[in-house]
């Protein structure tokens, strides 16, 4: 479910008027607020699985639909919107991680560290089980947090394009389309995203 955190903030300078909600895009054929109704559980998913944390995937969600209003003259129609605002999404999340890694690099708190203490932690991935024991939900949580845990270790370009594909379920299409990159690397990168988890996990079991 999405979370109701996530607001349209109406005191915001670039959207503080009060027609907000009334905007409506020709080629989009939506209202702003008719939007957000139809992808804001959409952009918060992608976003949160890329980062792993729900206060950062608001903070990044918030961004996404801000940019989302600023840009509505500038949509054409060339790609779908879904496309079009999982681009937006893609790269708000991907800019939130790569600032992130800066920090580390200053010496400050890591992405990991910070979500390893985070009081909202929650599990990225939808695996879903049907009437658990308390031992079978504890296992399937583990499995859930080990599988989460390595996704996060995967290169941010491998991690974006194994969840859009694996767990979003877009088409390769769609992916290079939202990642602005050729078909061959979109499949280069899930190919080698799957790879090393694999890896991962094997070198896990042994």
């Amino acid at each position: 479910m999405y979370p109701d955190e996530l607001t349209l903030h109406e005191d915001d300078g670039a959207v503080a008027r009060g027609t907000i909600l009334d905007r409506a895009n020709s080629r989009i054929g939506l209202t702003f607020e008719e939007l957000f109704e139809r992808f804001n559980s959409m952009v918060y998913g992608l976003v949160y699985q890329i980062l792993g944390d729900r206060e950062e995937a608001l903070d990044v969600s918030q961004e996404v639909f801000l940019t989302i209003y600023r840009k509505m003259d500038t949509f054409r129609g060339e790609s779908s919107l879904k496309t079009w605002i999982y681009c937006i999404a893609a790269h708000r999340a991907a800019n939130r991680f790569r600032w992130w890694n800066r920090l580390r690099r200053k010496g400050a708190v890591s992405l990991e560290e910070h979500l390893s203490k985070g009081p909202n932690r929650e599990t990225a991935l939808n695996l879903r089980s049907e009437a658990q024991s308390p031992e079978e939900a504890l296992l399937l949580q583990e499995e859930r947090s080990e599988i989460e845990r390595k996704l996060r270790e995967l290169p941010i370009q491998q991690r974006m394009a194994v969840i859009m594909r694996d767990i979003e379920g877009l088409s390769y299409e769609e992916i290079a389309e939202s990642l602005n990159v050729s078909l061959g690397t979109v499949k280069s990168r899930i190919a080698r995203g799957r790879e090393e988890l694999k890896r991962r996990f094997q070198g896990t079991m042994s």
